[in-house]
């Protein structure tokens, strides 16, 4: 997956230090980034003046920055670049830099009292100068389903398309609600979109996901009762049961939803495991 970068080691501890030359300064705009025209980043020696640099992270011993990027000698090239940029570390470097400049960009005044918002120096934070409000980079939580038969099929599912322009097979996603466990999401999700009742939910794995600002929680879980799907248009426009043989469009491997269904295909999952 996106974040799988050993052997690098990503280091998302607050801990600015004076930028140097080769570490790497990153500039966005709503949905695209700024690069050389050669598709790798700046640097701070690319830079023509000294300037205030926001430190974000580390991976080994190269620090990333925010930063202005001289706009006449860099492409535009849209966020989606970060799903296939090689070396995988600066793609995952490079989205997680985009989910952290929107943070900042979003909460620039306090939703408290309205008062222009500082950078705490101390750690990852924003702080209202006026009223004292801190904001921490806000991640939300979302579970993604496979839900399995026990005619030994998993249920795949498409977006609609006014939802997601993505279009290849997916499994059941929502986010979570103020109040419920994560395991509640997923019942409730998958009976929201599909109209099933599931039952042995079990816990696969965690991915942060920062092209939506989520922290993914991948369950397993098993249908109970009547398999026929009621389809909630609004979220879905196709939900369909698979054989792991069956032909079908996957995902890419850094995502969670990718990961999953490459583990039911290979037979590494099934009904009441």
């Amino acid at each position: 997956m996106i974040q799988d970068i050993q052997p690098h080691i990503y280091d998302n501890a607050y801990h600015p230090r004076r930028p140097e030359g080769s570490d790497i300064v990153l500039d966005y705009r709503e949905q695209s980034v700024l690069l050389k025209t050669n598709r790798e980043y700046f640097t701070v020696a690319d830079l023509h003046e000294p300037q205030d640099l926001y430190y974000l992270f580390s991976i080994d011993e190269k620090a990333y920055y925010l930063g202005s990027l001289p706009v006449d000698e860099s492409a535009e090239e849209p966020i989606a670049i970060m799903r296939t940029m090689e070396p995988r570390e600066a793609g995952f470097a490079g989205i997680t830099g985009w989910q952290l400049w929107k943070w900042l960009r979003q909460h620039r005044y306090c939703g408290c009292c309205g008062a222009e918002m500082q950078q705490d120096s101390k750690e990852r934070a924003m702080r209202c100068p006026e009223c004292g409000e801190i904001v921490y980079p806000v991640i939300s939580p979302a579970v993604i389903v496979g839900i399995l038969s026990p005619e030994g099929k998993m249920l795949m599912t498409k977006y609609a398309k006014t939802r997601s322009p993505h279009q290849r097979y997916a499994l059941v996603a929502g986010y979570a609600e103020i109040g419920e466990t994560i395991e509640q999401t997923v019942s409730r999700e998958v009976m929201e979109e599909t109209g099933l009742k599931v039952t042995n939910i079990r816990y696969y794995k965690s991915q942060p996901w920062s092209f939506s600002g989520t922290l993914l929680f991948g369950f397993w879980c098993d249908v109970v009762g009547s398999e026929e799907i009621h389809l909630d248009e609004e979220e879905l426009w196709l939900a369909e049961w698979k054989n792991r043989d069956d032909e079908m469009d996957l995902q890419s491997d850094i995502s969670l939803t990718g990961e999953m269904i490459r583990v039911f295909r290979s037979g590494g999952v099934s009904y009441g495991h």
